[in-house]
């Protein structure tokens, strides 16, 4: 119905009208609240599993870092233990027959800037495996390397020792990476899927309780509207009225700022 004819209905067919409405809508909101509420009921242990899934993914991958970041700690120490007894033995003359390109290419500076590269920037998984992968070769070379010096440089046990401890701590720091990327890749979806789903789940039970809501709002309105056409319409135009015979309205002014007409009896309104 447009606003024409709306405006044209008498106040007794208007508040039928009304209450055949919220009477309408009281009859249908039940059906609506009953299938959001069957739509939560349903989405619910749905989300739950998918959280469960993501959770325990989340948990594995903080282990996994943990125990890589510990395994790093660790190496790190012995890399710069190892960096210094190098220097020592390479002042005292202790390292024979070095290999040119190896002492222009040490290894200690390139495993320092792969780690800090692996620390400090935010890569992808594609980056960090490549970063892994040139680590891996590093260590490979430096063990083949320590084997060599070793047959040629008795003296440099210590040195050989050290590196070789954090040639293991190191490699297993990159297994264990290699992993965690494997469980942050699988757990992208999982975890994309819950937030969408969480989404539904709570946009249903928003529904659900917007509702129920609109039922205790319509079994008021249709209590009203049957009262007001049993006994008349007089309490609901009080007001209307009251304005109509020079009395104040009571609707609130937006702004207390704006002036207030007074009324004279005689000489009607003054500004």
């Amino acid at each position: 119905m447009d606003l024409q004819a709306l405006l044209s209905l008498e106040a007794e067919e208007l508040a039928k009208k009304i209450l055949e409405r919220r009477q309408f809508l009281s009859e249908a909101l039940p059906g609506i609240e009953s299938r959001m509420a069957s739509d939560a009921d349903e989405l619910a242990p749905k989300v739950e599993k998918l959280r469960l899934a993501r959770d325990a993914a989340s948990n594995k991958v903080a282990d996994l870092k943990k125990r890589r970041n510990d395994a790093q700690s660790e190496a790190r120490v012995l890399l710069q233990e190892s960096r210094k007894l190098r220097e020592v033995i390479e002042k005292s003359g202790g390292m024979k027959n070095l290999d040119p390109k190896w002492a222009k290419e040490k290894l200690e500076e390139q495993l320092e800037e792969i780690e800090d590269q692996i620390e400090k920037k935010a890569l992808s998984l594609n980056d960090e495996r490549k970063l892994l992968s040139k680590r891996k070769e590093l260590l490979r070379k430096n063990e083949d390397w320590l084997n060599q010096r070793k047959k040629n440089n008795p003296e440099i046990a210590d040195y050989v020792e050290v590196s070789k401890k954090m040639n293991k701590l190191f490699t297993q720091a990159n297994k264990l990476h290699q992993e965690m990327l494997t469980y942050v890749e699988k757990n992208e979806p999982v975890h994309a899927e819950f937030t969408e789903m969480r989404g539904e789940l709570r946009n249903s039970m928003r529904q659900v309780e917007r509702s129920r809501a609109l039922i205790k709002q319509s079994e008021s309105a249709i209590h009203f509207w049957k009262n007001t056409l049993e006994n008349g319409f007089d309490e609901l135009l009080k007001s209307a009225n009251n304005v109509e015979e020079g009395g104040p309205s009571s609707i609130r002014r937006r702004s207390a700022d704006l002036p207030i007409a007074s009324k004279d009896v005689n000489r009607g309104e003054e500004e």
